[in-house]
């Protein structure tokens, strides 16, 4: 059996600011409402312009929103209390289970960028600078930290459509969306587990 008492409430508000940064709201704004629109632009170079200045946007976006979640949820995981059973024993409260879940895939995004949109992003930044010019800030990380690399180089060069490198980075963004959705709902779950609604 289990301890019958009351554990105080953590308040609901800063449970559902958590939930509700829009952490899944900009990587999908960024891929699938921009994208549509900017494909049909006139040209490479006006296409290539406007994936940087949307990409340069959501790279800035998402490194405060991923720390905002990571800590916000493992700051939950870390002050829910352990079951005490009857016998003494401690167990960990599966809430802290999904907030730790939720940390983890809500600040996956940048990683993400980092890993599996490496090639993409650094064969988009090539094309922007040589189609575009170099852009507002030429020395953003964002635009330098994969644009050297082999592995970019050989993507640049190969893939002769500029869409057909948007869409593929649109693609990746999808991917982004779906993962930064479970750790939204593993956010949600905890919450539900630890009674917070």
């Amino acid at each position: 059996m289990e301890d019958s008492n009351p554990r105080p409430r953590k308040p609901v508000l800063p449970h559902l600011m958590l939930i509700i940064v829009p952490d899944i709201g900009y990587t999908w704004a960024l891929s699938h409402a921009a994208v549509p629109c900017i494909i049909h632009t006139s040209s490479e170079a006006d296409l290539a312009a406007a994936w940087r200045t949307q990409y340069l946007r959501g790279f800035y976006i998402s490194r405060p929103l991923c720390a905002i979640n990571l800590f916000g949820f493992l700051y939950l995981a870390f002050t829910t209390p352990d079951t005490v059973h009857l016998t003494g024993t401690k167990t960990t409260n599966l809430a802290s289970v999904m907030y730790i879940t939720a940390a983890l895939l809500s600040a996956s995004g940048v990683p993400y960028a980092l890993t599996f949109l490496r090639r993409t992003n650094g064969a988009l930044s090539i094309r922007a600078k040589k189609l575009a010019g170099p852009g507002e800030d030429p020395t953003a990380m964002a635009l330098t930290y994969a644009s050297g690399e082999a592995r970019s180089l050989e993507r640049e060069r190969e893939w002769k459509e500029t869409t057909r490198l948007v869409r593929q980075w649109q693609w990746h963004n999808s991917v982004r969306t779906w993962i930064l959705i479970v750790g939204t709902v593993a956010g949600a779950v905890g919450l539900v587990l630890e009674g917070g609604f």
